[in-house]
C-alpha cells in the first residue's frame, strides 16, 4: 500500500543512474567544497564557538570548533548518501514509476545547495562571533522553494521527496495533479518570501512561517478533495443504469 512499504526489486541494480555515475559530479564537487570550506573555517574558530541562535538573531547555544564545522556537512553528506542509496540500490517504493535519473540528480544537488547555503551562513557568523540574521536563513530556504516548485511537477510517486500522503501515493494521477499545483505554490511562496526576508526580524519570521506553510497545507487540502472526486466519478461510472418501468 501507500504509507511507505518498500520490497526488493529483481531488476539488475546497474540502472540508468548508476551506468551514469560520472554525471553526478556537480553533487561531488559541492561536497567536497562544503567539506574543504568548513575544515578551513574549524581551524579558525574559537575554542568556544556560536552554534546556536534565536529567533531575533543573538547567540543561545555554545559548542566545540568540531561541532560548528563538522555537523552540518556531516548531515548533508548522509543526507545525500541516504537518497543515492534509494536510487541506485535494490529497494524500491511498491507505488513508484521511477523518476528520471535528472530529475533525482537535481534533487540531490538542490539539497546539497540548500545545505551549502545554511552552512556559509552559520560559519559566518561563528567566525565573526556575532549575530545570525534570520532574513539571510529564509532567504536562502526561499529560493530552494522556488527550485524545488520548479521540480515538483516532474516527481513520480517515490519514497522521499514531495506531497507523501495516502491520496497521492494510491493514486498516480491524484500524485501528478497535486504536485503540479503544488509546484506553483511552492514557487509563488518563494517569491513572496525573498522580500519579505528583509523585513525587521518579527514580522518576518511569523509571515515566512505562514508562507512556507500555506502551499503545504493547499497540496494536502487539494489532493484529499481530488481523490475524493474521482471516487464520486468511479463510483457514478460503477452504477448500472435503472430501466424505465
Amino acid at each position: 500500500m501507500a504509507a511507505g512499504v518498500f520490497k526488493v526489486t529483481a531488476e539488475d541494480p546497474s540502472s540508468e543512474g548508476r551506468r551514469e555515475v560520472w554525471r553526478e559530479w556537480p553533487s561531488w564537487v559541492l561536497l567536497g567544497g562544503l567539506w574543504g570550506f568548513s575544515l578551513w573555517a574549524m581551524g579558525r574558530l574559537p575554542a568556544r564557538t556560536p552554534i546556536h541562535w534565536n529567533l531575533h538573531g543573538e547567540i543561545d547555544g555554545w559548542g566545540s570548533p568540531l561541532m560548528a564545522a563538522l555537523m552540518l556537512p556531516l548531515i548533508a553528506t548522509l543526507t545525500y548518501l541516504i537518497i543515492l542509496a534509494y536510487d541506485w540500490g535494490r529497494m524500491d517504493f511498491k507505488a513508484a514509476r521511477a523518476m528520471s535519473a535528472a530529475t533525482t540528480r537535481q534533487i540531490r544537488l538542490l539539497v546539497l545547495l540548500l545545505m551549502a547555503g545554511l552552512q556559509g551562513l552559520i560559519l559566518r557568523a561563528s567566525l565573526s562571533g556575532g549575530m545570525l540574521r534570520s532574513g539571510w536563513i529564509l532567504l536562502v530556504i526561499f529560493l530552494f522553494f522556488i527550485f524545488f516548485g520548479n521540480l515538483m511537477p516532474r516527481l513520480e510517486p517515490n519514497a522521499w521527496a514531495g506531497i507523501r500522503i495516502p491520496p497521492t501515493l494510491e493514486n498516480r494521477e491524484v500524485w501528478k495533479r497535486t504536485h503540479r499545483l503544488g509546484g506553483h505554490w511552492f514557487m509563488a511562496a518563494g517569491l513572496l518570501g525573498i522580500p519579505i526576508s528583509f523585513l525587521p526580524e518579527p514580522y518576518a519570521n511569523l509571515l515566512s512561517l505562514l508562507l512556507m506553510l500555506l502551499p503545504v497545507l493547499v497540496a494536502m487540502i487539494y489532493a484529499y478533495w481530488l481523490r475524493h472526486r474521482l471516487d464520486q466519478l468511479v463510483d457514478q461510472d460503477a452504477t448500472p443504469p435503472q430501466e424505465p418501468r
